[in-house]
């Protein structure tokens, strides 16, 4: 989904540099999902959640964070902007900048879209390139959830190392939880597995996303208590894309270096 989005510019987006440029969208022509690397059991999960169709006309996604951020993701192309209390990131479509600059801008590209990327399960899994497989029904504090496995072909996304296990109620298909692996594009996979929770929902405009994120300790096999949770609130999901501007980077902003 991320190649659907065809914008034609009257001038095109801003360069390293930092020199602002004038950026307006004349038609935005949004090409049918690939769906047929879909398994049957992540069609099930997409369809409980509102359809992969459905969310794929999705033109863009803002919400605030129970951290103090806001985001706003134009959801075709994942065009992003963060804004916190002492600085904002973007994603332009070719670079990942900082304002004002500062010495964590190295983490910015591998970081910027992570809890974007968590909020926007299951969709995110959607687009080609990612490989299905149904994994045991496992137990977790109690319940016996269905599981399927996602991993990347080589070169897809920043971290095609990392893996991901949805793990759905059997009888409704919705997500309960996600087991995931983070390589934070390291070329190594790692078997270190974390856990996320989700059991709040809303729907809007036909799609059913968190209302929180519930990470939960888990070691071995076994989980523990509840550690973090980030609440999501003002969400808003629409057809209408959103204004481009927003995704410049500005003058005087840093660009996150690659690798």
């Amino acid at each position: 989904m991320k190649k659907c989005l065809m914008v034609f510019l009257m001038a095109s987006l801003m360069g390293c540099g930092g020199t602002k440029t004038e950026n307006k969208i004349e038609e935005v022509k949004v090409i049918s999902p690939k769906t047929e690397h879909h398994s049957e059991s992540i069609t099930k999960v997409f369809d409980a959640h509102g359809g992969f169709g459905n969310w794929s006309e999705m033109k863009q996604l803002s919400y605030d964070m129970s951290n103090g951020q806001h985001h706003l993701i134009e959801l075709q192309s994942r065009y992003t902007r963060i804004e916190s209390e002492n600085d904002t990131t973007g994603f332009d479509g070719n670079e990942v900048w900082v304002t004002p600059a500062t010495v964590n801008a190295s983490r910015a590209r591998m970081t910027y879209n992570l809890y974007f990327y968590f909020y926007a399960f299951p969709f995110v899994v959607g687009d080609e390139g990612v490989i299905y497989e149904d994994v045991e029904p496992m137990n977790i504090l109690g319940t016996t959830y269905n599981g399927v496995k996602i991993s990347y072909e080589n070169g897809i996304g920043e971290s095609s190392k990392d893996n991901y296990i949805i793990y759905s109620d059997p009888e409704t298909n919705k997500m309960a939880w996600l087991m995931y692996t983070a390589t934070f594009g390291g070329e190594e996979a790692s078997d270190r597995w974390s856990l996320i929770k989700y059991d709040q929902w809303q729907t809007i405009n036909g799609i059913t996303i968190p209302k929180s994120l519930q990470w939960y300790q888990y070691k071995d096999g076994e989980v523990g208590g509840m550690r973090n949770e980030l609440l999501f609130e003002n969400v808003k999901l629409s057809k209408e894309v959103p204004n481009m501007d927003n995704f410049k980077m500005p003058e005087g902003a840093q660009i996150a270096p690659r690798g």
